[in-house]
């Protein structure tokens, strides 16, 4: 869990006018924040927090900076032009930033001649799209936007943003615009080369192509896949494609009628903020879409145009929050609206997948009326990274280091080969980044994953550096047995930090009346 936010010092040379935007601290995420968040390889989390953009470091877990975005100074000019009525109505509605509602990092640096920065510093450069629909290019080291986007002035909200490469030297930005607008941005110059409309769709979200920089897909909330390829910065140079994923979207025309007839359309996340639909690209396997609809699980085929799996949500488990394909294995993570945590593997030959395990995605820390909810998750890319070096450029197998001699009681010496672990971010309504270490282990055909909080403990506290006085890290969970007859089963489970081995103990059959609530080691730690 992150520390509190803290004021950003003053710089003495800014303007009078930045200086009140320096001094104020951001607020908690909400779902007006539409639950973006962005994690780089870099390790920096960003996400936001109401107007404001906070960026955490999650190896340290401690707040980089916060970081206020100015309106865009076209607002200002606009609005001392028009006349004395209308002025004060600009002003009354630009006096309060908007919600920022969409965020990414740029996917790799960028050179000098492309957007005048320096390339040393490009790796922090934040594409950023608000509630009133601007678009806006920030750097981190300059805690300021650098480069404003040509969004027409529409106010149509931004859903959600995406990178893509349409040439070595030519970056675009692909952005959802309103409910149904697809609009492509040159990166260099703000301008916008391309725009689509798929009205009365509402688009949910936009991702780019692991095995193609030129090529973004964006889904609506009733299964339609549009994918655009682009090869230049003209209309001339993307090319489109139109799909339909087949799925029930009955719930979600009860949901339509209750907007209202004739006003704008809002965007998909403003609309119907628990009706969630998104998809991710596969890692492992090119044209492979993992998509989540609010009680469907399925994989769909871009080249083919094709579903090839699909599974409906097991009874009693909640709504489908979002998808994040494992990058180094075959199995999906999916994130619940309920605070659930889904891992679906896939069988050997076969695009067929299934649940293999459901954790608790939000540690019980004291008492919360109403309990806090998920508004984002991602997985970590450096983790990514380093295991595909570890695979391909090792040449002695990873099992040894876990049998290393542990003192009494907790022996790791017969425990299953951990086969993969990496990070899970998990960010939350009251506030609270979660960082979970995400472990799999046994023989690769029969993983078992066992989630854990990892590095963070309750009360906000960091636990002790690993170089400093203990190898061994106690942790507790629980289950609810029934909601009628009360009861919960208590987990105690003891982890090597070194070799990230888990043993369970204190494993009782029999529910008990209280959950566990806190643990307290001895003064000589053992």
């Amino acid at each position: 869990m992150m520390q509190s936010p803290r004021a950003i010092p003053q710089s003495p040379n800014s303007h009078s006018d930045s200086s009140s935007w320096e001094s104020m601290l951001p607020g908690p995420p909400g779902r007006n924040n539409f639950g973006s968040s962005d994690l780089g390889p870099h390790g920096l989390l960003a996400f936001p927090s109401g107007s404001s953009i906070s960026v955490v470091d999650t190896r340290s877990m401690q707040l980089v900076t916060a970081l206020p975005i100015p309106p865009p100074p076209s607002t200002s000019s606009s609005s001392s032009s028009s006349s004395s009525s209308s002025s004060t109505s600009n002003n009354a509605t630009t006096s309060l930033s908007p919600f920022v509602t969409a965020l990414r990092w740029t996917p790799s640096p960028l050179s000098r001649d492309l957007l005048s920065t320096e390339p040393s510093s490009s790796h922090l450069l934040l594409a950023a799209g608000d509630r009133h629909g601007n678009i806006a290019l920030l750097d981190l080291r300059l805690r300021s936007p650098i480069l404003w986007f040509d969004t027409d002035n529409s106010k149509l909200a931004i859903q959600d943003l995406c990178w893509l490469q349409a040439r070595p030297d030519l970056y675009l930005i692909a952005a959802i615009n309103g409910s149904s607008i697809l609009s492509l941005y040159n990166a260099a110059t703000g301008r916008c080369i391309w725009k689509y409309d798929a009205t009365p769709e509402y688009f949910s979200c936009i991702r780019r192509d692991p095995f193609d920089a030129r090529r973004v897909c964006a889904i609506g909330l009733k299964g339609f896949l549009v994918s655009v390829l682009a090869h230049g910065e003209s209309e001339d140079g993307v090319a489109i494609k139109e799909l339909q994923i087949r799925t029930d979207s009955s719930e979600l025309a009860k949901l339509e009628r209750d907007v209202a007839a004739g006003a704008t359309p809002s965007p998909a996340s403003a609309a119907f903020p628990l009706y969630s639909v998104k998809f991710a690209f596969s890692q492992q396997w090119r044209h492979i879409l993992f998509v989540t609809f609010p009680r469907e699980f399925l994989v769909f085929d871009l080249e083919y145009e094709t579903v090839i799996f699909s599974a409906a949500l097991p009874r009693g488990c909640g709504k489908f929050l979002d998808v994040l394909p494992d990058p180094n294995n075959d199995w999906v993570y999916c994130a619940h609206l309920d605070g659930k945590l889904s891992t679906w593997k896939r069988k050997r030959g076969e695009q067929v997948h299934y649940m293999c395990s459901m954790e608790e995605l939000m540690p019980s820390v004291g008492t919360y009326v109403p309990s806090p909810a998920i508004l984002s998750v991602l997985l970590s890319l450096s983790d990514s990274t380093l295991q595909n070096v570890c695979k391909n450029y090792s040449d002695t197998p990873s099992a040894p280091y876990l049998h290393e001699d542990f003192d009494n009681p907790f022996d790791f010496c017969d425990e299953p080969t951990i086969v993969s672990k990496i990070h899970l971010i998990s960010i939350s309504d009251d506030g609270k980044v979660w960082n979970w270490l995400l472990t799999a282990e046994g023989q690769v055909d029969t993983q078992k994953e066992d989630k854990k909080l990892d590095l963070l403990s309750g009360d906000g506290r960091q636990q002790e550096h690993l170089n400093d006085g203990n190898s061994r890290l106690v942790s507790f969970s629980y289950t609810q047995v029934n909601e009628k007859t009360g009861g919960y089963i208590n987990k105690l489970v003891v982890t090597c930090l070194r070799s990230g081995s888990n043993k369970m103990f204190r494993a009782l059959q029999k529910p008990e009346r209280a959950p566990i609530r806190a643990l307290r080691t001895s003064s000589s730690g053992r």
